[in-house]
């Protein structure tokens, strides 16, 4: 289910608990620009040009989207609303390419 999907049907809280991962055969890596994703089923390469926003470690399935959130306005002092609405965009398109799975832990 893609995080827009999330966010329409489980609402706010439950989306702030869901966590992500790799699906296997895929790889990311921190890069000047951002997230470089490595999808060995393909293979291809997919560019996340999101800076510092959002580190590979979040794609280890220990952080949820809620701390990501947080953790996003903190550093960067951006609207919590705009930072989610980001996020899910970002999420959603990384999941829909076959990049990653996202878990509900509510």
């Amino acid at each position: 289910m893609g995080s827009e999907a999330v966010l329409s049907t489980l609402g706010p809280v439950c989306t702030s608990h869901t966590t992500y991962r790799l699906l296997n055969g895929v790889q990311v890596r921190r890069e000047k620009f951002g997230l470089l994703f490595y999808n060995y089923r393909g293979p291809r390469l997919y560019f996340l040009p999101s800076k510092s926003l959002i580190s590979d470690r979040f794609f280890d399935g220990k952080q949820t989207i809620g701390e990501l959130v947080e953790s996003i306005q903190k550093e960067h002092g951006l609207p919590r609303a705009q930072i989610r609405r980001h996020v899910a965009q970002i999420l959603e398109m990384l999941e829909a390419k076959g990049l990653i799975h996202g878990e509900s832990i509510c």
